[in-house]
């Protein structure tokens, strides 16, 4: 779902691969949902609401259930046909890339608060509860404006005795453009944020007598790690793209089979995507479950030290 499709033929991977493509997003649904929704429930009732780290990670539990409610969509059109209507086709694009995106920011920003808070505690205080949630709400509408092209570039289309909703080519200066922004935005520069956040965290770590919070940053720093992970192949894949639309007029027998692997490499790659939503549960949830108890301890503490 990465990427536009430039062959109309060969739209869909092998059988083999939608075999293992299929396995893997059933995997995803059926795990990934219920360990998402279990997260959202927990922390929506037992968590203080000035914990921002946890709005982050609530945000993210949010847009990996974005990413994983199609899935029964994606399986049924891998193995059978696409049925629905294009309107759906589109929104359904839309909603993956939203989920791409959001998940991309939440990750951001994520790592950059981690490094405020461990290094640069007031800096961040400063930014105060209102304008936290302001850019809360600015992350998801960059996702949704982010996401745009890839509803604008889905269609449905017949071929043979197969429908197919998929992101089909505009012409190469068109595609390129949007390749290339798509892998800038949506990997580039968060990768590049990222990075340079946990650098310098490390960098400082030893002048700070270790983290303020050792365990939430060890996860913190997990999420990242599994996330770029599990989506650098898509992003690969837009490169193999990138590179096709080059090579057209200079080498068009290697452009073609760069357009082939990537198109047969997609399903894959998705599953990929996919995996990460499932995962991530699994990532912060003891985590969050260890803070619960913590601040019931706590209470009782204090309770019993009123009584």
């Amino acid at each position: 779902m990465q990427v536009l499709n430039h062959s109309n033929s060969n739209i869909t991977s092998t059988s083999v691969g939608n075999q293992v493509s299929t396995a893997l997003l059933s995997l995803c649904f059926l795990i990934g949902i219920p360990g998402n929704i279990v997260i959202v429930v927990v922390i929506f009732r037992h968590f203080k609401k000035d914990n921002y780290t946890l709005h982050l990670m609530l945000n993210l539990a949010v847009s990996d259930i974005l990413c994983l409610i199609s899935l029964p969509v994606w399986i049924y059109y891998l193995n059978i046909d696409w049925i629905f209507s294009q309107a759906l086709c589109k929104f359904i694009f839309f909603l993956v890339f939203t989920s791409k995106y959001s998940g991309v920011l939440t990750v951001t920003v994520m790592s950059v608060q981690r490094y405020l808070v461990v290094l640069h505690r007031n800096w961040w205080a400063k930014l105060g509860s209102k304008r936290e949630k302001v850019l809360l709400l600015s992350l998801w509408t960059l996702a949704c404006i982010l996401s745009s092209p890839a509803a604008a570039t889905a269609h449905v289309r017949e071929e043979g005795q197969r429908h197919h909703c998929w992101r089909f080519s505009a012409p190469n200066q068109e595609t390129l453009a949007i390749l290339l922004c798509e892998t800038l935005l949506g990997f580039v520069l968060p990768f590049s944020i990222i990075v340079s956040s946990y650098y310098c965290l490390h960098k400082k770590v030893n002048q700070t007598a270790f983290f303020n919070n050792p365990r939430l940053t060890k996860l913190v720093t997990t999420i990242v790690l599994t996330f770029v992970i599990l989506w650098l192949p898509g992003h690969v894949v837009n490169l193999m793209k990138i590179l096709a639309i080059a090579l057209k007029s200079v080498s068009p027998s290697v452009s073609a089979q760069l357009y082939s692997f990537s198109n047969l490499s997609t399903a894959i790659t998705y599953s990929f995507t996919c995996l990460n939503s499932c995962v991530n549960p699994f990532l912060y949830g003891a985590c969050t479950f260890r803070q619960l108890a913590k601040e019931k301890r706590t209470a009782t503490s204090t309770q019993n030290s009123g009584g």
